[in-house]
């Protein structure tokens, strides 16, 4: 048996799952208008009894006054579904009509009726569900006009996909991988400036999916599913993965440009991305109310304040989601509205990322994993520092200064003879270094070798005739 309940239920799980809004109520006719923007859809939910005079009047309705609803909801309209809840059943057929616009009337006798009419398996589940709750609960949901307590209803895919990917790699890494140093952070895709200008540009992305502790985790997953229900229920699913994904990277970009000695990880960027997005689509479309701008505000100062207790929080990430996704919005809009202003926007995006770039590469190349192994040095973690330098070497990512230290920790631990063996092999791969031929005076005259000492010094001084320390040695050693 159909009733009441169901009809509301019904438009409640077209809202929800199929992306549709209600546009229009008749309590006295028992009918429920439902509108969908993007597929240019509209579906009528009826209840009740009907003749067949009744049936042909709701037809000529539509066709008769298709260009004021056209103009009443400011879309054009392809085709209209009105599905009839009765108990008594009807030949649709007669009903149906293909032009000027197409109609389709259907006969839902019951709920299982309804459900071979859809192709979503999550909705056909949630529509056969019995439930307890009242039909004023779905009634209100469906009345709902404001914007960001009817996007909370929405069954958003994408939005909660990246949140269980997110959570997944967490505890991958969590229980299965290790995470406890820098080095092996960078192992896990964190985004570091030399490993980026050195061709790795996979991070830009994989950094957006590392989160290495719970309250970071939880924060980030949290700001994602208001955001991203929010972006994903005001677009589409994938103009909500394409904003994130924008957003993200250049957000880092950002971080490549100003931030060279740190590691950067965590969905920050793209997560305010998804905010900036939500602004420039509310500035675009208007249609906003104090409600829902008070409420917008209010997660995003509490996004902003919590994200500023999390340790090493990355302020230039975050504005730079932002600035990506009012770009993103504003380019889309553009390009279907106003080409001149897209062409505009394009150069000014493009503009930006060459600078972005520019700023990147000439910032000056520190080797982070030997400010790591130094860091490791100064915590008289030789033995960390020394696997460190392995590692480094096997990357192919080690300088002299690599093997400066790698001397150095074979000098702490075992003895002064292996240390100049490394600076030794260190020489024949950079012969040129002024830090190696500086160490390997200042050996050889500690171990009475001036002759050979003269020889290293004189070639530093060749090389940096400016070095001050090397100028010293050089004279004390004359002298």
């Amino acid at each position: 048996m159909i009733d009441q309940k169901d009809l509301w239920k019904a438009s409640y799980i077209w809202m929800r799952y199929y992306g549709y809004s209600c546009v229009h109520y008749d309590q006295e006719k028992q009918e429920i208008w439902l509108a969908n923007q993007s597929k240019q859809r509209i579906a009528i939910f009826k209840y009740g009894s009907y003749t067949s005079q009744s049936l042909e009047f709701d037809k000529q309705r539509v066709l008769e006054h298709q260009q004021q609803i056209d103009d009443f909801l400011k879309m054009r309209i392809q085709r209209y579904d009105i599905y009839f809840l009765t108990d008594k059943p009807f030949n649709p057929v007669s009903l149906n009509e293909r032009e000027p616009v197409q109609l389709r009337f259907h006969s839902i006798q019951d709920l299982k009726t309804l459900t071979k009419k859809m192709t979503n398996p999550i909705a056909k589940s949630h529509l056969l569900r019995r439930d307890n709750k009242p039909i004023d609960m779905y009634q209100k949901r469906v009345l709902n006009q404001n914007l960001i307590e009817r996007a909370m209803y929405r069954f958003t895919p994408i939005t909660y996909s990246l949140i269980a990917i997110n959570i997944l790699i967490w505890i991958v890494i969590t229980w299965f991988l290790p995470h406890g140093s820098d080095i092996e952070i960078i192992n896990l895709g964190a985004l570091a400036h030399f490993n980026v200008v050195h061709g790795e540009w996979y991070r830009l992305i994989s950094s957006m999916f590392l989160h290495l502790d719970i309250e970071h985790l939880i924060l980030n997953m949290m700001s994602l599913y208001i955001f991203g229900k929010l972006v994903e229920s005001y677009t589409s699913s994938l103009k909500m993965l394409g904003i994130y994904f924008v957003s993200g990277m250049i957000g880092n970009l950002f971080t490549l440009a100003f931030i060279t000695t740190s590691l950067s990880v965590g969905a920050s960027g793209a997560i305010f991305g998804l905010l900036g997005a939500l602004i420039a689509l509310l500035t675009i479309s208007k249609l906003y109310d104090r409600k829902s701008i008070f409420q917008l505000l209010i997660a995003a100062v509490v996004m902003a304040v919590i994200s500023l207790l999390v340790r090493n929080v990355n302020i230039v990430a975050h504005l730079g989601g932002l600035v990506g996704g009012i770009l993103a919005v504003y380019l889309y809009y553009f390009y279907h509205t106003f080409k001149k202003g897209f062409y505009w926007l394009v150069g000014l995006t493009v503009l930006t990322i060459v600078l972005l770039l520019v700023k990147t590469f000439l910032t000056p190349d520190e080797n982070i994993y030997n400010q790591i192994i130094q860091d490791q040095m100064h915590a008289n973690h030789y033995g960390e520092a020394k696997e460190m330098v392995q590692q480094t070497i096997d990357k192919g990512y080690a300088d002299d200064m690599t093997y400066y230290l790698s001397g150095m920790i074979i000098a702490a631990q075992d003895s002064k003879a292996e240390a100049v063996a490394e600076w030794e092999r260190g020489l024949r791969t950079f012969p040129n270094s002024v830090q190696l031929n500086y160490i390997m005076a200042i050996t050889n005259r500690s171990l009475g070798d001036e002759k050979s000492a003269k020889k290293f010094i004189n070639k530093a001084a060749e090389i940096a005739p400016k070095n001050e320390s090397v100028k010293i040695l050089k004279r004390e050693l004359e002298d």
